[in-house]
């Protein structure tokens, strides 16, 4: 009887917990399992997620063939920390003849009171329009009564006079969605480029022809390409570190706009070739303008410099001239760039007035020097496959000497000849030759960077460590060491990292090669830490500064690559010595764990010889890029590194 009781409650406990997740992703209709529901099973952080959510985007010949987009969504609210996602705001597109508007809002929070559905409508008055930058207007509106367990549905229609810009479908945010749902109708005189953007699959993707879905009074009709993108149980994007721009990784559909075939016969194209492009730019003022006045660089550096043979010495004096006496603004615009006769006379200047000096002065002085554009990880990768200008935020300088070649940014004074910016290693960069035209070129830096720790502990009578350190920090954590040196003075760099780790007492601190940028960056130091006694036992932990306090990885699921930006390794050196009345009881086991693929590696090796243990901890990255599928594996990784770090501990006890 008892068994059948169980079998009961458990049947009925779990439909009840099936029905409290079957919320109604069909519609906007809010159901009362919506309101009743308090969680949502995909994603047990979630504080709110789309329930439903479809647009829809066309021409309509109404208001001079605009573009049109419905959209409508339902969203539940499972708890306050969600309440965030009650405030919804909408960018508008504006020129200086032209605008985007607004229209038709419908929107109402539901809420279950006492058994009865109570809705709360916003109101016109509740709609916020400010301006948001030079060319968008923000239009927000907030929901009113809102609790854990509301549920939110808005609708609006966005009328657009921009066709180039066909509106494309973001199917991930940063909440959960459970269903997502674009439609398109693309009428067939305008051509677009098409690109679904993200690992994330298409549950639907169908195509069927709509017939004359577009009149043009007295000169004909275009049929439509009718497009219909369904995808469900999408995962909330979530950001973390190393990883590029969001808008490389996060789901959705993009559109631009390839050719327009008028009703006319005139046919008009928008996305241009590479040749069409390098002309274009080679006219452009604040491109090719400036790359053509290398005769006003002629008398910019000092005779010793200019006197040298043409060698890599002599390059890299020029960078390091250009880098030390002119300074970047901080200001990208490459576009609208600073004049090079301005960058001289200023001695400032934006990143490519910086560069084009850079790359100036080098041809001027008979330097095989080339400019690439580029587009900073913050910024998106760049179009590979058609030229898209507006990609492109940065630029560089490429020189070789003797079939090596180097890669040069003057905006940084810290880096080493041949480094760029950490905010540049994005994948690709577009060189400009035109002559011989533009092609594309790998952006990456050529050396591992490293971090190497070497220190020799001794144990005392009073049962601390007496340490003997020397770190060394190549490639980008050198850069890293420099710029914050570069932004205090050296003594009160010192103060800061003596007191960095209040456990350790750190003296006679010293800074060796800080201004030799082709050598590696060295601190050497003496401290004292303590260890912990029980029961009689001494027990020494034996990274004094762990290369990594916890993982960076903690989400569950990740939909998007791992980009450190480079490879690099960490090695960790430790001697331990103790007194004749001491020895070593408890040593820890070696280990080795390996990413597959030969991808990396993470071991310590245990050695002991009598009073001394040495112990060599290293850990290797050997790609800089990890697919998604590598997720799981590099969190595994971070954890025993953490795990070898932080709780390693070595036995030791006195001697009777």
């Amino acid at each position: 009887m008892y068994r059948i009781l169980f079998f009961v409650f458990l049947t009925t406990f779990s439909f009840l917990i099936s029905a409290q997740e079957a919320y109604n992703d069909k519609n906007m209709v809010v159901s009362m399992i919506d309101l009743q529901s308090t969680t949502y099973k995909n994603d047990s952080t979630a504080n709110a997620f789309f329930i439903y959510e479809k647009g829809f985007s066309r021409v309509e010949n109404g208001g001079g063939y605009n573009l049109l987009t419905d959209y409508e969504a339902k969203v539940k609210i499972l708890n306050e920390q969600g309440f965030d996602h009650a405030t919804i705001k909408v960018l508008l597109y504006r020129n200086k003849r032209n605008k985007e508007s607004f229209n038709n809002l419908v929107a109402y929070t539901y809420n279950l009171e006492q058994g009865k559905v109570i809705k709360t409508k916003v109101e016109k008055d509740q709609i916020y329009y400010e301006k948001h930058d030079q060319n968008f207007t923000s239009v927000k509106f907030t929901f009113s009564n809102i609790k854990p367990g509301s549920v939110l549905t808005y609708k609006y229609q966005v009328e657009s006079p921009f066709m180039y810009n066909f509106n494309g479908w973001e199917f991930q945010d940063d909440i959960p969605k459970m269903y997502s749902e674009f439609i398109a109708d693309l009428p067939g005189n305008y051509v677009y480029n098409i690109k679904l953007v993200g690992t994330l699959k298409l549950s639907t993707s169908e195509s069927t022809i709509k017939k004359n879905c577009l009149q043009a009074s007295g000169l004909g009709s275009a049929d439509c390409s009718h497009n219909t993108y369904i995808m469900k149980d999408i995962p909330a994007f979530k950001e973390e570190k190393y990883m590029t721009a969001k808008s490389n990784y996060f789901s959705r559909i993009e559109y631009e706009l390839k050719e327009f075939k008028g009703f006319d016969g005139v046919n008009t194209k928008y996305t241009e070739t590479w040749k069409n492009v390098d002309l274009k730019l080679k006219k452009e003022i604040a491109i090719g303008g400036q790359l053509k006045k290398t005769g006003i660089t002629k008398n910019i550096l000092p005779d010793t410099i200019q006197s040298m043979p043409n060698d890599v010495i002599k390059a890299k004096a020029i960078y390091r001239y250009i880098a030390d006496h002119y300074k970047w603004n901080k200001k990208n615009d490459i576009f609208k760039g600073t004049s090079i006769s301005e960058v001289i006379n200023s001695k400032s200047g934006n990143v490519s007035g910086i560069n084009i000096l850079l790359h100036n002065t080098l041809k001027q002085q008979q330097f095989k020097a080339y400019p690439v554009l580029l587009s900073t990880r913050n910024n998106g990768y760049a179009t590979t496959i058609h030229p898209v200008i507006s990609d492109f935020n940065y630029l560089i300088t490429q020189l070789t000497i003797e079939d090596e070649t180097f890669l040069l940014d003057a905006t940084e004074n810290n880096l080493a000849f041949g480094e760029v910016p950490f905010r540049c290693l994005n994948v690709q960069g577009r060189l400009l030759d035109f002559k011989n035209g533009s092609s594309w070129i790998d952006i990456k830096p050529v050396k591992r960077s490293l971090i190497f720790y070497k220190e020799e502990l001794k144990l005392n009578e009073e049962l601390e460590l007496d340490g003997k350190a020397k770190h060394v920090f190549a490639g980008y954590h050198g850069y890293y060491k420099r710029k914050e040196l570069d932004q205090v003075n050296k003594q009160s760099y010192l103060d800061i990292r003596k007191k960095k780790n209040p456990e350790v007492k750190i003296t006679n601190i010293s800074i060796k090669d800080e201004k030799n940028y082709d050598k590696p960056f060295e601190e050497e130091f003496q401290f004292t830490r303590s260890t912990e006694t029980i029961d009689n036992t001494v027990y020494i932990k034996p990274f004094t500064l762990p290369f990594f306090k916890e993982t960076p990885f903690k989400l569950n699921q990740r939909t998007y690559p791992v980009d450190f930006g480079y490879s690099d390794s960490y090695t960790y050196l430790v001697s331990i010595e103790l007194p004749e009345n001491y020895e070593f009881i408890d040593v820890p086991k070696n280990s080795l764990y390996a990413i597959p693929n030969h991808l990396g590696q993470v071991g310590v090796n245990f050695q002991k010889n009598e009073k001394q243990l040495i112990i060599t901890h290293r850990i290797t990255f050997n790609s800089s890029y990890y697919p998604v599928e590598y997720y799981k594996t590099l969190k595994d990784f971070f954890n025993l590194i953490i795990e070898i770090e932080n709780n390693t501990l070595i036995a030791v006890r006195r001697v009777h």
